[in-house]
């Protein structure tokens, strides 16, 4: 499966973000899927969701039309609202037109305030995509295996990673996406945002790494995208060879006669 991180640097202009987030839709070369990065439209704009919130429900509806017109897939996060509640939500468009799924993020990051405007969800989204299983995370989600392992319990092959992860703590993302990958073995697919939304520096750093936790294609501080192949064989090979995935049931925790045996 062939893959398009789109990398960009999210500003405050609705259109000129949108018009990133479509721009290779009109590339040369298609692609199966193109994945842009956490509430790409807008950044997080609190000032102005109610109008933003609108202008995602069009946008969103045009996207639609572009991948159905591109036998394309697509796959964002967007501020949304719906029944008197806010959400970071992530569609995944398919090649069709169709929305294949929804994913909330489950975990709201208090240091972008999401926790104060946002509605948090525990809703996994996983579905199938050409001949993957796939799932949906956001940003923070990250930082919690747990939402990961519950993925893993539905075998899926490669989880999407939607973000604006800043500068400061690149080497936090980059460490807990190969943990995510390696203990899970699937492929870990991250598009982060670059350059400054509002006043937080995103690190960039979009990347694909392999369910080994090798990483197999990093943007670095590039304000471009790039594509590149998936192969659902490489799960397979890993998991026959290695199968640590299907070993585990509930974690196991030493009583303490075990821990006190250990000591003497």
């Amino acid at each position: 499966m062939q893959i398009y991180l789109n990398q960009f640097s999210v500003t405050e202009s609705f259109e000129e973000n949108y018009e990133n987030g479509v721009a290779p839709f009109s590339h040369t070369k298609k692609y199966d899927l193109i994945v842009n990065p956490e509430v790409f439209t807008s950044g997080f704009q609190y000032n102005e969701i109610i109008d933003i919130c609108k202008k995602n429900e069009n946008a969103l509806a045009s996207i639609q039309e572009l991948c159905k017109a591109n036998n394309t897939a697509f796959c964002g996060s967007f501020l949304w609202h719906e029944d008197s509640k806010y959400f970071n939500r992530a569609f995944f468009i398919d090649s069709t037109g169709d929305i294949a799924a929804v994913y909330n993020k489950t975990y709201l990051i208090p240091a972008y305030k999401e926790d104060e405007y946002l509605t948090a969800d525990d809703a996994l989204a996983h579905f199938k995509f050409r001949e993957f299983t796939m799932g949906l995370s956001i940003c923070y989600d990250l930082r919690f295996p747990e939402l990961f392992r519950e993925y893993a319990k539905h075998e899926t092959d490669a989880i999407i990673i939607m973000a604006q992860w800043p500068e400061k703590r690149l080497d936090h993302m980059i460490t807990l996406a190969r943990a995510r990958a390696i203990e899970n073995q699937c492929y870990v697919i991250i598009a982060n945002a670059v350059g400054l939304t509002g006043h937080i520096e995103n690190a960039g750093h979009s990347m694909i790494i392999h369910p080994k936790g090798n990483i197999l294609i990093d943007l670095e501080k590039s304000t471009e995208g790039k594509d590149f192949a998936i192969q659902h064989s490489d799960v397979n090979q890993w998991r026959s060879e290695f199968p640590s995935l299907f070993q585990y049931s509930s974690p196991k925790t030493p009583t303490s006669k075990n821990l006190k045996g250990k000591h003497e």
